[in-house]
């Protein structure tokens, strides 16, 4: 299955809403993670799956190869915000 990834004309719009956006989104993660402090570390992670999949769900309710390419995509991302924060913490790690 494809991940739904922005095609190249699409990249420059998405990363002027995110940029634009972020201080809103450090925000909202912020009191998202303040929420999930009492939890422990495997429900810290349920509870970021179980977000994660009422979000998508509710993007694509009645397509299932939709929701699992969203969902893919998410993971995707998430990738590469790991890749990037070793990047700026003093070189990347293998």
């Amino acid at each position: 299955m494809k991940p739904i990834i922005a095609t190249e004309s699409e990249q420059p719009e998405i990363y002027a809403t995110v940029r634009r956006e972020m201080p809103a989104i450090h925000r909202a993660v912020n009191r998202m993670a303040k929420q999930m402090r009492g939890l422990s570390d495997v429900s810290q992670k349920q509870a970021i799956a179980e977000l994660t999949a009422i979000w998508v769900l509710a993007n694509y309710p009645e397509d299932l190869d939709l929701a699992l390419s969203l969902s893919e995509a998410i993971r995707h991302q998430t990738d590469i915000h790991i890749r990037e924060s070793k990047k700026y913490a003093g070189g990347a790690r293998h």
